[in-house]
C-alpha cells in the first residue's frame, strides 16, 4: 500500500524502509507532511522560455549527507507561457536544478533538444549551486538559460528481441551522472532501425550508460554497464549487448503444530506470503587491491529489490535479476508462524552452519543463471509482543527508534532468523510479530542508517547487530517467549546510547 496527496510527502510509512505489506483486516497509517517548494523563471536572450524542462535532483538529505543513488531523472516540471516553473511536494534535503529538454511522457521535438543542459543559476554541473529545502520551505531561483550545444552519444544495440510492431520492443536506454548518481537522459532506439540509438544535447562529464529492454511476458533484458567520457566532442561507435537476467527459483514449506493452533490464514498461507531478493554488495575481504574491473551492473540496479510469491504448491520465483548476491527476505502470511530456516534444498540436507550461511549471506547468481531449489521454512508457534516505553521516556524519544530482540542462547548467536526489530511509535508503543519461540535480550536504540540513506536491517549489517548485542546485554532486560504467546503491555526502558 502507499498513499500520495498532492503538495505532501510520506514522511513516514508504518513499516519504515520496507515494502509495504498488509493483509485484510488490517488498520494502516501513513504520516505525511508539507512537502517544500521551488519555483522560479526561466530566462533565455530574448526574454522567458516557454516548454523548458526543469528537473530538481536531490543529493544529500537535510542532514548534509550525499546519497548514494539519486532519484532517477528527478521531479519533472515544464515552464509556462510566461517562463514560471514550480515544482512542489519535495522531501527536504539539497537539489540541484537542471534546465533542459522535456524528457518525460513525449516524443516530440522541441526547441531544446540539442541544447546542453543549464545547471541552477546559470552554468555547468561543476558550477552548480545547491538549493536546500526544508518541510513547507518555499524557495524562488531563476534560471538564465545558456542555449549552449550539447553533444550526440550514439551506437548500436544487439542481443534485443525485435517485432514487426513498431515501438513494441519497449527498450531505452540510459544515461547516468557519475557525480551525483542523477540519470540525465533517456532514450529509446531509432524507428526504422531497431539497433541504432542516439543521446541528444550531452554536457561534458563521466557518465554509465546501459541498456534495458522489458519484454510482454514480463522478463527484462539488460546491458551491462558502459561507462562513457564526452569532452568536447560527440561520441560515436558505443556497443551496448542486451542479455538475459538471472532467476531464483524456490518453494515454501508450511510445518503445522497440531498442538500449536495459532497459525492464521493455514488454507491461503502460501499464497499470502511474500519472498523479497535484494541484492548487495558483499565486504571485502583485506587483501592486495584487486585489478580495477567493469562494473556488471548499472548503478540503478545496484540495490536491486525483486519480488516472488507462493503460488497453491508453494512455489515462488524471483526474476529479473541482475548478476550479484542477494538476500532472501520472506515475510510470514499471519500471526502465529515464523520464519525457521532460509536453505539451499532441504534443510535436513544442510549443516546448521550452511543453512545459518544462506539465510545471511543469500544466493549468488551470474547474468542469465537460473538458480533453483530454495527451500523457504515457514512453522507454527510464533509468538507476538506489544510493548511501550516506560513511564515518561516516551515522551523524549529522539526520531526514528527501534526495539531489537536479541537471541540469549549462544547457539543462536549467528542464526540472523533469530533476530527482530519493530518501529515504535510516536507514543512510545510497538508490535513485534511473528517471533520464533524462545529467550532474548531486549532493547530500544535509534535507527542506524547506511550512505543512502536508508534504514540498516540488524539481520542484515553484522556491524549494526554487534553493536546492538552489545547494547541488549548491557541493559540485560530479558523476555522469554512460549510458542503461541501473546504478550501485551510489555515495559521497555529506554536509555540513550552513549556518544561515540
Amino acid at each position: 500500500m502507499s498513499v500520495t496527496m498532492p503538495g505532501y510527502i510520506v514522511s513516514r510509512t508504518p513499516t519504515g524502509d520496507s515494502p509495504g505489506y498488509y493483509r485484510l483486516g488490517d488498520s494502516v497509517t501513513f504520516t505525511l507532511t508539507k512537502g517544500g517548494v521551488i519555483t522560479g523563471t526561466v530566462t533565455g536572450a530574448n526574454g522567458p522560455l516557454v516548454g523548458v524542462s526543469i528537473f530538481a535532483t536531490r543529493v544529500r538529505d537535510i542532514d548534509g549527507k550525499k546519497l548514494s543513488a539519486a532519484f532517477p531523472g528527478g521531479f519533472e516540471r515544464r515552464t509556462d507561457d510566461r517562463g514560471v516553473f514550480r515544482i512542489y511536494g519535495l522531501p527536504p534535503g539539497a537539489y540541484i536544478l537542471i534546465a533542459t529538454r522535456p524528457r518525460v511522457g513525449t516524443i516530440a521535438p522541441s526547441a531544446y533538444d540539442l541544447d546542453a543542459p543549464t545547471y541552477y543559476p546559470s552554468g555547468t554541473r561543476d558550477t552548480a549551486a545547491q538549493i536546500v529545502v526544508r518541510e513547507g520551505d518555499e524557495i524562488t531561483a531563476d534560471i538564465q538559460y545558456r542555449a549552449e550545444p550539447g553533444h550526440t552519444v550514439s551506437g548500436k544495440l544487439s542481443g534485443m528481441i525485435t517485432s514487426d510492431v513498431q515501438f513494441s520492443s519497449a527498450t531505452s536506454i540510459t544515461l547516468t551522472d557519475l557525480r551525483d548518481r542523477a540519470q540525465i537522459a533517456n532514450s529509446g532506439t531509432s524507428y526504422p532501425d531497431p539497433s541504432s540509438f542516439a543521446l541528444l544535447g550531452i554536457p561534458d562529464g563521466e557518465y554509465e550508460m546501459s541498456a534495458q529492454q522489458y519484454l510482454p511476458t514480463g522478463y527484462q533484458l539488460r546491458s551491462p554497464p558502459r561507462r562513457v567520457t564526452v569532452h568536447g566532442a560527440d561520441v560515436t561507435g558505443i556497443s551496448l549487448t542486451l542479455a538475459p537476467l538471472a532467476s531464483i527459483e524456490g518453494r515454501l514449506v508450511f510445518e503445522p503444530d497440531p498442538k500449536g493452533g495459532c497459525a492464521k490464514r493455514r488454507e491461503t498461507a502460501a499464497a499470502e506470503t511474500l519472498v523479497y531478493a535484494r541484492r548487495y554488495e558483499p565486504e571485502k575481504k583485506p587483501g592486495p587491491d584487486p585489478k580495477v574491473v567493469a562494473p556488471e551492473v548499472s548503478i540503478s540496479a545496484a540495490s536491486y529489490t525483486a519480488q516472488g510469491v507462493g503460488d497453491a504448491k508453494g512455489s515462488f520465483t524471483l526474476r529479473n535479476l541482475p548478476p550479484g548476491s542477494y538476500r532472501i527476505d520472506p515475510r510470514p502470511p499471519a500471526s502465529g508462524w515464523y520464519l525457521r530456516s532460509i536453505t539451499m534444498g532441504p534443510a535436513r540436507a544442510e549443516s546448521r552452519t550452511a543453512s545459518a550461511a544462506t539465510a545471511r549471506d543469500g544466493v549468488a547468481v551470474r547474468s542469465g543463471e537460473r538458480v533453483s531449489g530454495l527451500m523457504v521454512t515457514i512453522t507454527e508457534g510464533a509468538s507476538l509482543l506489544r510493548g511501550r516505553i516506560s513511564g515518561t521516556e516516551a515522551q523524549t524519544l529522539p526520531p526514528r527508534v527501534r526495539a531489537y530482540l536479541i537471541p540469549v542462547e549462544p547457539e543462536a548467536a549467528e542464526n540472523v532468523l533469530r533476530f527482530y526489530e519493530s518501529w515504535i511509535e510516536v507514543d512510545g508503543r510497538f508490535i513485534v510479530d511473528n517471533v520464533a519461540p524462545g529467550k532474548y535480550w531486549i532493547v530500544a536504540r535509534p535507527a542506524a542508517e547506511n550512505d543512502s540513506g536508508s534504514t540498516k536491517s540488524v539481520r542484515q549489517d553484522p556491524t549494526l547487530r554487534a553493536k546492538v548485542s552489545q547494547a541488549a546485554e548491557a541493559l540485560k532486560k530479558v523476555i522469554t517467549l512460549k510458542p503461541c504467546e501473546e504478550v501485551a503491555d510489555f515495559a521497555l526502558p529506554y536509555v540513550a546510547p552513549a556518544s561515540p
